[in-house]
């Protein structure tokens, strides 16, 4: 009964240190009270994607989400950041581990010299704090204006040759997808101050 005891007592000691941690380190807004709120005021814009490349056009956002037994949990995005050859401002795609290791970076996919159709939140296009090469306007949902835009994933089917089988995607995100996209934003990439600013 008291070996009992002790497990129950350490591993309820582990659980409440592991709490506080979560309390005092990780640092997150309250996206998702906002997520409708952000996805209803955006609006469309029509952007060319110029085929320059340049030095940090495909990257990636890490942050810190949670711990579970003292070990760091992360997120990550992968981004593609290019200038729009209609506006002149920079934009960055950026698409959450939603998929895990399948996508790749899709969002580079064949958008060379494309015209998309995409989803911003106007305080943020209007502002010209944004737009710039170190501060892009970010993008979590596009669309080709003349046509639909398809991308390859690897299958975990293998063909005749012993290949693993490819298949044929649409690269825009779904809205499921863009809605995942919006909430992680809004609740980990965010900056505490432009959150504050922009919902309260």
């Amino acid at each position: 009964m008291k070996i009992v005891y002790q497990v129950l007592t350490y591993l309820g000691t582990i659980m409440i240190l592991n709490l506080l941690a979560n309390w005092f380190f990780v640092s997150k807004n309250n996206g998702e009270k906002y997520i409708d709120n952000y996805i209803s005021c955006s609006r469309e814009v029509k952007i060319k994607v110029n085929p320059d490349f340049f030095e940090g056009q495909n990257s990636h956002t890490s942050f810190f989400k949670y711990t579970i037994l003292f070990k760091g949990i992360y997120g990550n995005s992968g981004d593609f950041i290019f200038k729009d050859d209609l506006n002149n401002k920079f934009f960055k795609i950026m698409r959450f581990d939603y998929y895990d290791d399948k996508f790749g970076l899709p969002q580079s996919t064949s958008l060379d010299n494309e015209e998309l159709y995409v989803k911003v939140d106007p305080l943020q296009y209007n502002n010209p704090a944004f737009g710039t090469k170190e501060n892009p306007i970010p993008i979590f949902s596009y669309k080709g204006v003349n046509k639909q835009l398809m991308t390859e994933i690897r299958t975990d089917e293998k063909g005749e040759d012993g290949r693993y089988i490819n298949k044929s995607i649409p690269l825009s995100p779904t809205e499921e997808e863009y809605h995942y996209n919006v909430e992680q934003y809004l609740t980990y990439v965010m900056p505490k101050e432009e959150f504050k600013k922009r919902f309260k």
